[in-house]
C-alpha cells in the first residue's frame, strides 16, 4: 500500500530570529557545487584563527555573525514587503535577490597549509558562478579567499582593506611569512594582485619602517584613521575605489573589524584605539556597494569571547547587510 505524501505543516511558518538554525540572514544553503549564475551573492565561513598574533577565538566569528543577523527573522528572502532603511533612505525587498549560505570551508586546525589549499578552493568554487562573501576568521584567510577568487575571474584585481594594521609583513622571526600580519605582501606576489591597485583606510598603531618605502615606491594608497577623522569617511573612500579600480575590472573588498574603534567594536584579537566610528564604518559599506567593480566580500577578525554582549557582531553583520542593499538596491530618491 503506497504511503500518501507527507503533509508540510510547519515548513512555510515563520518564526523569531531566536530559534531555527542559524543562516547568515535566514538564506537558504547550498553546496559551493551547487550554485549557479541565477545566484546573486553567497556567503561561507571560515572558522580559523591559527594565524593570529594575539588573541585567538575569531574561529567562532562565523557563526556569530550568522547570529547576528537573526534578528531580521526567517525567510528574509522569501518575503515580498519591503524594508525601508531609516539611515540610508533605502528601501528593500530582499526577495529580489537570491542570496545562498554555503556553510564553511573545511579547515584544519593545526595546517596552515592544508587550511589555505581548502579555502582557494572554496573560494574558487563560489566565485565561479557569484560574488563570494567569506566571513572569518583571522585576516590571513583573504589571502586564500582572494586567490580562489582571482583564479575564477582570470584576471587582475584590485583590493580596498578597511583595517587598522597594515598586515604588510613581510616575514616575522617570531610567525614566518604565513600569519594574520603578512596577508597583504603574501597577496602582493601573486599574479593577479599588486600594491598599485591596493588601497588602504583607517590604519593606525604600529608598522614596520618597510612599510613607508612601499608608500613611497610600490603605488599603495593609504588614508589612515587620522585621515579619517580629518577629511571624512567619504573622501577617503571616494579615493580608495579610484585607486583600486585604475586600469582593473575586479575588486575585492577586505573589511577587518578592528578598523572601527574598540569602543564600538571591543570584540577583536588585536584591538587598536584611535580608530574610525561605528557610523564611519557602516557610511563606509554604503559607499562600497555603489562600487560596481567589487566582485567578492569579507568580513574578517570579529572575536565574539571578547564581547559578550554582541556588539561587535553585530556591527560586522549591519556592514555587510548595509554593502548588500547598497550594492542590488538604488535609493528611493
Amino acid at each position: 500500500m503506497a504511503r500518501a505524501e507527507p503533509e508540510e505543516k510547519f515548513r512555510d511558518r515563520d518564526s523569531p530570529g531566536y530559534s531555527g538554525v542559524k543562516t547568515f540572514l535566514g538564506a537558504d544553503t547550498a553546496e559551493p557545487e551547487e550554485i549557479d549564475d541565477s545566484v546573486d551573492a553567497a556567503v561561507y565561513g571560515v572558522p580559523y584563527d591559527g594565524a593570529v598574533s594575539n588573541k585567538p577565538g575569531t574561529r567562532y566569528g562565523p557563526e556569530a555573525l550568522r547570529a547576528a543577523t537573526a534578528r531580521r527573522g526567517s525567510y528574509t528572502f522569501e518575503s515580498d514587503r519591503e524594508s525601508y532603511n531609516i539611515a540610508t533612505d533605502r528601501s528593500a525587498a530582499y526577495d529580489e535577490i537570491t542570496f545562498r549560505d554555503c556553510g564553511d570551508a573545511p579547515v584544519v586546525p593545526n595546517d596552515i597549509e592544508a587550511t589555505y589549499e581548502s579555502v582557494v578552493e572554496f573560494s574558487e568554487t563560489v566565485s565561479e558562478q557569484t560574488m563570494p562573501i567569506m566571513i572569518g576568521g583571522d585576516h590571513y584567510l583573504t589571502y586564500p579567499a582572494f586567490v580562489g577568487y582571482a583564479n575564477a575571474v582570470e584576471d587582475d584585481v584590485g583590493l580596498i582593506h578597511l583595517d587598522a594594521h597594515t598586515d604588510t609583513w613581510g616575514e616575522s622571526d617570531l610567525y614566518g611569512e604565513h600569519y594574520h600580519g603578512s596577508p597583504m605582501a603574501r597577496i602582493d606576489e601573486t599574479e593577479y594582485g599588486g600594491y598599485e591597485n591596493h588601497a588602504m583606510v583607517g590604519i593606525r598603531g604600529h608598522a614596520d619602517m618597510e612599510f613607508l618605502d612601499i608608500v613611497d615606491d610600490e603605488g599603495l594608497y593609504v588614508d589612515f584613521a587620522r585621515d579619517v577623522h580629518e577629511k571624512g569617511i567619504e573622501a577617503c573612500i571616494e579615493g580608495a575605489i579610484e585607486h583600486a579600480t585604475d586600469g582593473v575590472d575586479q575588486v575585492y573588498l577586505t573589511m577587518d573589524i578592528d578598523v572601527v574603534d574598540p569602543s564600538f567594536a571591543p570584540g577583536t584579537g588585536t584591538p587598536s584605539p584611535g580608530g574610525i566610528t561605528s557610523n564611519d564604518f557602516l557610511r563606509a559599506a554604503d559607499l562600497l556597494g555603489e562600487c560596481d567593480a567589487i566582485g567578492a566580500v569579507d568580513l574578517v577578525e570579529v572575536l565574539p569571547t571578547e564581547d559578550p554582549a554582541g556588539t561587535t557582531s553585530l556591527v560586522g553583520a549591519t556592514a555587510l547587510t548595509r554593502f548588500l542593499e547598497s550594492y542590488f538596491y538604488e535609493d528611493t530618491q
